[in-house]
């Protein structure tokens, strides 16, 4: 048979094709390869394991050949940030200093996709360590956003939402330390899952009591966040915030009974901090309103300045475990380093004890804050972004410009929605509801309660059944 261009389909019909015997999965993954040559303008790949992925799938036929059982994931393409170890498989972390390392294990998350057959065919594109919340780096170049390459795929899982967005895989393994797998799902246009703290093992960063970069999932089906997520989600004895829920994984397809919107309390808040919101943006988050008021949610709004958000909690966190981590390279290897990642290390030696102390604490204060609102609500609901992408010549430190205003930093003036969550650990999505007068995407997000990923999911095809955002392609890349 021919190469098989699958792209736009959801996991459930690759599944379905392969174990069928409709389709090889080796005529898959030569589809798959052959948009991956497509995308290459945009620069979505890191690694691309184009032999790998071959040898993977002709030993999945022939096993269906041998009549064998397979996995949830078996024959589906999938790939993963360039954050996460992948056995055999380079992961380079987007920097000049580690760009031949290759790992030896593969994260649990990656095995536990593998062990449900899936096809890893790449890493994805990220800036140097994710520092930042824009996809570029000395080692891989630029990102460049789907609908437009003159602007920013977001970041700092970016390549990944570039390779759902035009087709590369049904579902992509990002990671969420800020926003890091929202903020780019909505600048492309695709859904973006962070789930519970705990929820996905993530055992490898060497401070686990003080998490707060979570491993996601990207897809273009929203059901397909779901079959992701329950693929991954078995605990790790190194990772103690999977204790709790670790041996009993997610599970997915889930029916509580109940109307993902009708009857829900919902929570507006348009401005975290009272700052700038695109005007083609809050005209999608009033749709949005209007949508889930016509379904029967119960809407309220709160002005965002009513909570301390604690948003430079996570920044001194991160920061901190940073400089830890990298600090001897920073010493000893700060030119072959990208400047942006550097100055962040800078950022991080100048943290003292008694500010790690004072943001422990406040990350507790923020939990409360959110786990108030949530006695009165059962969703919140924001922008993912204050704007659509930014041009992608932005610079991480440069103050954001609009209609030739600077409106702030990009951490205080256009991704304040996101960063609360992963100090608190609430599970978060961004579902992709529109474009801007320019063409851009424009996300919505909302966030539940712990362990309520089903409940956003859900809410999320309901969107989905409402916009056909899954539909959607990048001009020149519709299947």
């Amino acid at each position: 048979m021919p190469a098989q261009d699958f792209a736009g389909r959801p996991v459930a019909d690759f599944v379905k094709a392969f174990t069928s015997g409709t389709v090889a999965a080796r005529d898959i993954v030569e589809g798959l390869l052959e948009r991956c040559r497509r995308a290459e303008p945009f620069n979505p790949i890191a690694t691309l394991d184009a032999e790998g992925a071959r040898a993977a799938t002709d030993a999945l036929d022939a096993r269906r050949m041998r009549g064998a059982e397979f996995g949830a994931l078996a024959a589906v393409p999938v790939s993963a940030k360039d954050l996460i170890l992948t056995k055999g498989l380079r992961t380079a972390f987007a920097s000049l200093t580690m760009k031949d390392n290759v790992p030896t294990l593969d994260a649990s998350a990656i095995a536990q996709w593998r062990a449900a057959d899936a096809v890893l065919f790449a890493k994805t594109t990220t800036p140097e360590f994710g520092h930042k919340v824009l996809t570029d780096s000395r080692l891989h170049g630029v990102t460049r956003n789907p609908w437009n390459r003159a602007h920013t795929s977001g970041g700092s899982s970016g390549g990944a939402a570039v390779a759902i967005a035009l087709g590369l895989g049904p579902i992509a393994m990002s990671t969420d330390g800020a926003g890091s797998g929202r903020i780019p799902a909505a600048c492309c246009g695709v859904y973006g899952l962070k789930a519970t703290l705990g929820r996905v093992p993530h055992e490898v960063p060497p401070d686990q009591f003080g998490q707060l970069t979570y491993l996601g999932v990207m897809a273009r089906h929203p059901a397909d966040l779901g079959a992701g997520l329950a693929a991954m989600s078995r605990g790790h004895r190194d990772d103690p915030w999977t204790a709790a829920i670790g041996r009993t994984p997610f599970a997915w397809p889930q029916d509580s009974g109940k109307h993902p919107i009708a009857g829900q309390r919902v929570t507006v808040i348009r401005r975290m901090t009272g700052g700038y919101l695109d005007p083609d943006t809050e005209a999608r988050l009033d749709a949005a309103i209007a949508f889930l008021d016509r379904q029967g949610a119960r809407i309220r709004e709160l002005d965002g300045r009513e909570i301390d958000w604690k948003l430079d909690v996570a920044r001194i966190i991160l920061r901190a475990n940073q400089i830890e981590r990298f600090g001897e390279i920073l010493k000893t290897r700060r030119g072959d380093l990208d400047v942006s990642f550097a100055k962040t290390l800078d950022e991080g030696e100048a943290i003292d004890v008694v500010m790690l102390r004072r943001a422990l604490v406040d990350r507790t204060t923020a939990y409360k804050s959110v786990q108030r609102l949530f006695a009165d609500c059962d969703l919140l609901l924001t922008p993912t972004v204050a704007t659509p992408a930014p041009l992608a010549t932005q610079d991480q430190f440069a103050p954001l410009v609009v209609d030739g205003k600077p409106i702030g930093d990009l951490r205080s003036a256009w991704y304040t929605y996101t960063i609360p969550f992963n100090m608190t650990g609430h599970p978060a999505i961004s579902i992709p509801f529109g474009h801007s007068r320019a063409g851009l995407p424009i996300g919505i997000h909302f966030v539940a309660p712990w362990y309520a990923e089903a409940h956003l999911i859900q809410l999320a095809e309901a969107f989905d059944a409402e916009t056909h955002a899954s539909a959607l392609f990048p001009p020149g890349f519709a299947p």
